[in-house]
């Protein structure tokens, strides 16, 4: 880390990737993972730092999905339970079937809170096809915290396209199923802070007590 690329928690969003029912169900580590993704999301929202849940909608024929995933049937279909968010990311006595698919799948960001929102998006990459981009720079973020689901797939590719839009990145190892031991190795020679979800907490507590 240096003065290009280390993090800015005072400028930070928090991305979760990827963490609704389906894929918690069937992506090994990913119910291991919620607990550490829920601290964050806390800290989060008390810091009144942005938080962006990125999410998946996959069409029933699978017209809207990658093309190794156009046989996949029957998982995150809009509307249907499984696309809900995982339980206890949403504040404000939001129930997991807030979601608004139609307007998910128009482009457009769901306000779920203040400076909380829901985004989808229609590839690995959060950034890929989506206002991702411009939401942040609407709110002067500098750094991105990404956790989620599943290392390997989507959060790598969200993490890689932050440092191409010149973005800071970090990526909460104890908050990402699918980290591999190659991963802290990988993400450093890119610039991209590797932190456990304590020091994040730690991090982003500080920012909330000088607001």
């Amino acid at each position: 880390m240096d003065e290009y690329t280390s993090p800015e928690f005072s400028r930070s969003a928090l991305l979760t990737i990827d963490l609704q029912r389906d894929f918690v169900a069937d992506i090994a580590g990913t119910t291991e993972v919620l607990p550490a993704v829920r601290r964050l999301t806390h800290a989060f929202r008390k810091a009144e730092r942005p938080i962006v849940h990125v999410v998946r909608l996959y069409l029933p024929d699978g017209r809207n999905a990658d093309l190794c995933r156009r046989t996949l049937r029957g998982k995150v279909n809009p509307h249907a339970p499984g696309s809900q968010l995982a339980g206890g990311l949403l504040s404000g006595g939001l129930t997991d079937s807030e979601l608004d698919p139609d307007l998910l799948l128009a482009g457009h960001a769901q306000e779920i809170g203040p400076d909380q929102h829901i985004l989808y998006k229609p590839r690995w990459s959060a950034f890929f096809r989506t206002r991702l981009l411009e939401h942040l720079a609407e709110r002067a973020v500098s750094t991105v915290v990404v956790a989620g689901c599943n290392y390997p797939n989507c959060p790598r590719a969200t993490l890689v396209d932050a440092t191409e839009r010149d973005l800071r990145a970090v990526a909460v190892r104890d908050a990402l199923s699918g980290w591999t031991a190659d991963a802290d190795r990988e993400m450093a020679g890119m610039g991209i802070a590797c932190l456990d979800t304590s020091e994040v907490v730690a991090a982003i507590t500080r920012v909330g007590s000088s607001v």
